[in-house]
């Protein structure tokens, strides 16, 4: 087996939502960085738990759930931008020690502002509550029905959709831990960017300082499943234009374009 290290990411990729899942083993990444670990004789869908024992990790049937103490869940898919899925398990870590007043369920209202600032708009439509990205490949959402099952955030993957699906008693911080981290640029190497989204990916060098020396850079092995498209996003009004883009192979960057639509 090679021990070389992964190769290091030299671009930063917005929309972050459409950057692909990267090549991270979140498993590896919880256990080598923050301490998480499997018991002896643990059930076959128990990947890890927290080292409090408060948070369980377990995987089935491609999904990817996060559980908390109440009976919270997360549940995401290996589609979606690792940065997503570590932010918001980092969070409940960091809460699970130190733990805050701010832990009511699951109300969206900050994960809102944050999008709505970052140029994204709301919408109610058939029965979906959404704040959809500014390409309408995004999307946070409520379906509208009883009891409600909690928000979503629903993004287009290299084929489907990627999905991260909270529970109603999921606390308001791991959405907006979420969200905050769906809005930065993410790095990525050139061959990792989507190529089914030319036209809405930008990228940017990765400067010196922040060339992938943390745990997300040094972490590897990819893990390439994923699951049906969420029909949230099938009730997106149409895109709107987007701005001027830079349009990125590995031969390097082309010259910035407009959108021809």
């Amino acid at each position: 087996m090679s021990t070389a290290a992964p190769p290091r990411p030299d671009l930063l990729i917005r929309p972050a939502h459409l950057a692909g899942p990267e090549e991270t083993d979140i498993v590896f990444l919880l256990a080598s960085e923050h301490g998480w670990f499997r018991p002896f004789n643990a059930p076959a869908d128990l990947v890890l738990i927290s080292p409090q024992e408060g948070l369980a990790l377990t995987r089935q049937d491609r999904q990817w759930t996060v559980a908390g103490p109440g009976g919270w869940t997360v549940r995401f898919c290996d589609r979606a931008p690792v940065e997503v899925p570590y932010a918001l398990i980092a969070a409940a870590q960091e809460a699970e020690t130190a733990p805050t007043a701010s832990a009511g369920p699951a109300t969206g209202h900050t994960a809102t502002v944050l999008l709505m600032e970052s140029g994204w708009s709301g919408f109610n439509r058939d029965g979906y509550r959404l704040v959809a990205a500014p390409d309408r490949r995004a999307a946070l959402s409520w379906p509208d029905t009883a009891p409600d099952p909690g928000p979503i955030l629903t993004a287009a993957a290299r084929t489907g959709v990627w999905t991260v699906e909270f529970s109603r008693s999921a606390p308001d911080y791991l959405l907006t831990a979420a969200t905050a981290a769906l809005l930065r640029p993410v790095p990525r190497r050139p061959e990792q960017i989507p190529e089914q989204f030319p036209h809405l990916v930008r990228a940017a060098p990765l400067n010196a300082h922040r060339s992938g020396d943390g745990p997300m850079g040094r972490t590897t092995a990819a893990r390439a499943h994923g699951i049906a498209s969420h029909p949230a996003l099938r009730y997106l009004p149409p895109p709107t234009s987007p701005p001027s883009t830079v349009h990125y192979g590995p031969a390097g960057p082309a010259r910035p374009r407009q959108d021809p639509r």
